[in-house]
């Protein structure tokens, strides 16, 4: 029975799967950000904002990072130093232009013994964050993910249901869905009723007269397509599309040419084990869905030169790729 049930956990989590090499010439590492996780782009200005924290070990505080990728030379890390809020612990970031104001919306976590999760709202003015409110809501079960649009509205890509860490365990073993997207109609908070297994990047498209949402689930290593539709006076999420992988898709990130780039995980066994030691490889990938809606693998590591990447995000001519734990971003060049 022990065989067989350590055969279905092998199966499960991809324990020694690796990913054949797809190489980019020329990539370098840009250091200096612990757990660079998500990032963030401002395409009028070329600032690229980052959410870093050390996931590993003894909690401690985050911060905010930035870096112009217009400048002349190689693009550093700056820290940005502004009015953090206490028990800041980033985790998804999502940039807006809102009423006039360009904002930077953060996903926080509290801490593992009081999990209490917060967005976190800064305004952007002449270069200079500044906190400006935190907004808490029940629904925020375990935000990991989010998008804030032009006109107010939120989407929250929780990442598991309500209950403890072993229950979200229980959940991934046996594919039970339970994480659902928290939304913000500008008014009040709800939970849609389309849960899967392990939530994590979302991503709102308007195409033509019709809105839809994105949304990459870990396990079972898919992305689901809603469409976003009225029942009486409620908005509701029609499923229209799944879009199926071997490997489990993290954060989306649209080009300017409409074109959705998000990173991979191939084994979930071997990403826990680079939590717990940052010198074993956890493999890397970027694919890139096209508005044609084809997938193709642009990136392949076996985490040697970037270990668990979690954001493939491109500007210009470039590919930034972020990643879980480890403290840098790679940046690659495109043709």
């Amino acid at each position: 029975m022990k065989k067989i049930l350590l055969l279905v956990l092998i199966l499960l989590f991809n324990c020694y799967a690796n990913v054949k090499p797809n190489p980019i010439p020329g990539c370098k590492r840009i250091m200096g950000m612990p757990g660079p996780e998500d990032m963030a782009i401002d395409r009028e200005t070329g600032i690229l904002y980052v959410s870093s924290h050390e996931r590993r070990g003894k909690l401690v505080d985050g911060k905010l990072f930035q870096l112009n990728l217009n400048a002349t030379d190689e693009p550093l890390a700056s820290l940005i130093e502004t009015n953090y809020p206490e028990k800041f612990h980033p985790h998804g970031i999502s940039l807006v232009k809102l009423k006039g104001k360009s904002l930077l919306y953060v996903i926080s976590h509290s801490n593992l013994e009081d999990p209490t999760h917060t967005i976190e709202v800064f305004q952007i003015e002449k270069g200079k964050l500044t906190h400006i409110e935190t907004i808490r809501n029940e629904t925020l079960i375990s935000p990991n993910d989010l998008q804030v649009i032009p006109d107010g509205r939120i989407f929250v890509s929780n990442d598991r249901g309500e209950g403890s860490m072993f229950r979200s365990v229980i959940d991934g073993l046996f594919g039970i869905k339970r994480s659902r997207i928290s939304y913000f109609d500008g008014k009040k908070w709800k939970l849609f009723e389309n849960p899967v297994t392990f939530g994590n990047g979302i991503l709102y498209r308007k195409i033509m007269d019709k809105e839809y949402l994105y949304r990459a689930a870990t396990t079972p290593e898919k992305i689901y397509k809603y469409e976003m539709i009225q029942n009486g006076g409620e908005t509701e999420l029609k499923e229209v599309k799944v879009f199926s992988y071997d490997a489990g898709p993290d954060n989306l990130e649209e080009d300017e040419e409409g074109n959705i780039y998000f990173a991979a995980h191939k084994s979930i066994f071997r990403f826990l084990k680079h939590k717990d030691d940052p010198n074993y490889p956890s493999p890397s990938q970027i694919f890139v869905m096209d508005k044609n809606e084809n997938t193709k693998e642009i990136y392949a590591n076996d985490g040697t030169e970037i270990p668990s990447s979690s954001t493939g995000l491109k500007y210009k001519n470039k590919l930034y790729i972020s990643q879980v734990f480890n403290p840098f971003i790679l940046v690659c060049p495109l043709k």
